[in-house]
């Protein structure tokens, strides 16, 4: 006699129940006439649809991937789930843990949002109507978890790296979960109250834990005088933080007191934008080497000025400070010395600072010296008889000034 054989699958485990044979594997049924025909001549033909009963096999298979999943193993989970899903396409169950499963699995290499969402899509279209609600509130639950999770997990990268391709991975995937999870949540019939608003939150908070611990870290380095190349990626990471913010700012409009704070994130680093340079060694003193120039400086000056409006929007008791002057050497000490950033010129410049802003008189020769000095400098400051000429009385002027105190120790300059 031959082995009884599935003729469905080919599987040799059938098992007598409830006085039929029943193929373990696919889960076909065979009559006791059937069985013993197949066994005598090998072969059965089965008349009409033969409809294969997989409930046990897709109850099995479900309870194996809820349990891996609870264990942590999505990807085990979701194997579990595309089983039951080739044998049942229709099974909402399969579909909705799937998109758990997926969702779960992203990476910033792989977002699965977009796959997580066509599963619960599929759940909804396929539960019974006495079960839709309840899924449709656990899909909601689940979209919005997800989302925020990817998107904390792409602010916690940048948080560590503030490098502009990954304040530009937290834009793209933010676009990327809005448009997917937005779309869900819609189909669910719930309103994402907080949804963006929250995410607004993750991205300032990132920009601010990047600006300071990496990327102006990095701008100063260990000697505090950037070279070129650093200036150059402090500018680049800067400015793309200053877009985060603005990004995060456009998410909602119900945040308006948050939006305040964010603002005054975009001021601050603005200004240190407007003031920053890299430093060159020269003639046994550090000086300023590139910086952005007198025109750069006033366009950067009009865009704080404009977010100070925008907080006056916002808080109309906030008062709006005075427009800053753009921050500029002592040109003529400058062109004599050869740098910003010099014993001499540091003297000079806490004398302004510390003793000439103090008067109105001092202010009024300040503002006027600003008014004529860059083009003195621009014609004449290359040439040898300027610098000889303004040497000599600047020499003996900081003498009298360090003797009367004034230091000459590296200095930042104040605001006046």
């Amino acid at each position: 006699m031959k082995q009884l054989t599935c003729e469905m699958c080919g599987s040799t485990e059938l098992l007598k129940q409830d006085g039929v044979f029943v193929c373990q594997s696919c889960g076909t049924k065979y009559s006791i006439e059937e069985a013993k025909k197949m066994m005598v001549e090998g072969t059965v033909e089965v008349a009409g649809t033969v409809k294969v009963d997989s409930s046990d096999k897709i109850a099995n298979y479900l309870v194996m991937a809820n349990s891996a999943y609870d264990a942590g193993n999505q990807k085990e989970a979701e194997n579990y789930c595309n089983k039951i899903i080739e044998i049942d396409p229709s099974n909402y169950e399969a579909w909705f843990l799937k998109g758990k499963a997926a969702g779960w699995q992203s990476t910033l290499a792989n977002i699965r949002v977009e796959e997580s969402v066509n599963c619960f899509t599929k759940a909804i279209e396929n539960v019974p109507e006495d079960k839709a609600e309840e899924v449709k509130k656990g899909a909601s639950q689940e979209i919005t978890n997800l989302s925020k999770a990817l998107v904390q997990l792409c602010c916690n990268n940048y948080s560590k790296n503030g490098s502009t391709n990954n304040a530009n991975t937290i834009k793209s995937n933010c676009v990327k979960v809005q448009l997917y999870a937005l779309q869900l949540l819609t189909k669910c019939g719930v309103q994402p109250k907080d949804f963006k608003s929250e995410i607004a939150t993750k991205i300032n908070q990132a920009v601010v834990a990047a600006y300071n611990g990496d990327i102006k870290k990095d701008y100063w380095g260990s000697t505090g005088h950037p070279s070129k190349a650093a200036w150059d990626r402090y500018t680049e990471q800067a400015w793309a933080a200053v877009d985060l913010l603005k990004y995060a700012i456009s998410l909602s409009d119900d945040d308006a007191s948050a939006d305040k704070q964010r603002y005054e994130n975009i001021i601050f680093i603005l200004k240190e934008i407007e003031s920053s340079a890299s430093y060159r060694y020269s003639n046994g003193a550090w000086g300023k080497e590139y910086q952005y120039t007198g025109e750069g400086k006033e366009k950067i000056i009009n865009q704080i000025m404009e977010y100070h409006n925008k907080i006056k929007e916002i808080d109309p008791n906030y008062t709006i400070p005075e427009r800053p002057k753009a921050s500029s050497g002592c040109y003529v000490a400058t062109a004599v010395y050869g740098s910003y950033d010099c014993p001499q010129v540091w003297t000079l410049r806490r004398y302004r600072d510390y003793t000439l802003a103090k008067t109105w008189y001092g202010r009024a020769f300040i503002h006027t010296y600003y008014a004529i000095s860059p083009t003195l400098v621009k014609w004449f400051g290359h040439t040898e008889w300027f610098k000889k000429t303004w040497r000599g009385r600047l020499d003996r002027m900081i003498v009298k000034l360090k003797n009367e105190g004034v230091e000459d120790t590296p200095y930042q300059d104040r605001e006046w």
